[in-house]
């Protein structure tokens, strides 16, 4: 029996997973946008527009179509290299044991929530391409941008500078709740470490007690 090695890119024949790759194709629509990205534009009522859909929902928008079509995705990690990078291996397969690869390089040496983050990114970003939709708007390059920072570098002091400006120009301590929630999400999601969320979570309390004084002062 042949064996096959992880780094094989592809099946020696792939006419039966182009076939129904194509079907499964024509069953599919774009993931649809649930997320609002830190570049998300902002509609006529001033609220973010949300304008990609998470790894969760792509994989929700994809299963239907894959499984009727005897295909299938996965998802591994690999070792590549002596210096800490990590390759993300995704395996487009048939039922009948036909596939393609594609592959993401990531360092691996990072902190655990940067790796985390990082890992569904990318995880987002190759599941889409291989299968063929899109979970992202069209952002100009903006987007493009944070996805080469995501694969190198944590993405926190982007993140954490884009709240601490929305806090300051937040109008009253609800806009300010409404960021530090923001946070909150970020630090469960892995985005943020529990350093930077404290840097954001101690300017909203800085400011509350600035709009304290100040309205005290009035008052008297």
């Amino acid at each position: 029996m042949k064996t096959q090695s992880l780094w094989q890119e592809a099946s020696e024949h792939l006419d039966q997973l182009f076939a129904a790759h194509a079907t499964a194709l024509g069953q599919m629509k774009n993931a649809p946008r649930t997320c609002v990205s830190h570049f998300a534009k902002k509609g006529p009522d001033g609220k973010p527009i949300p304008d990609y859909a998470d790894l969760a929902t792509v994989i929700d928008t994809i299963r239907a179509a894959l499984a009727a079509n005897g295909l299938s995705v996965t998802q591994t990690f690999m070792p590549f290299g002596d210096d800490g990078t990590l390759m993300l291996v995704t395996t487009l397969g048939h039922k009948s044991g036909q596939f393609q690869r594609s592959y993401l390089p990531m360092k691996g040496n990072v902190a655990p929530q940067q790796l985390a983050s990082t890992a569904t990114y990318l995880k987002r970003v190759a599941l889409c391409a291989v299968v063929g939709i899109a979970a992202d708007d069209d952002d100009d390059g903006q987007q493009a941008n944070t996805s080469h920072a995501a694969a190198t570098v944590s993405d926190e002091p982007r993140i954490v500078a884009a709240l601490q400006k929305k806090l300051k120009a937040a109008k009253d301590s609800a806009g300010r709740a409404a960021e530090v929630a923001r946070a909150t999400k970020g630090l469960r999601d892995g985005m943020l470490s529990q350093k930077s969320f404290d840097l954001v979570k101690d300017l909203a309390d800085a400011l509350d007690e600035q709009a304290e004084a100040k309205v005290a002062v009035a008052a008297s």
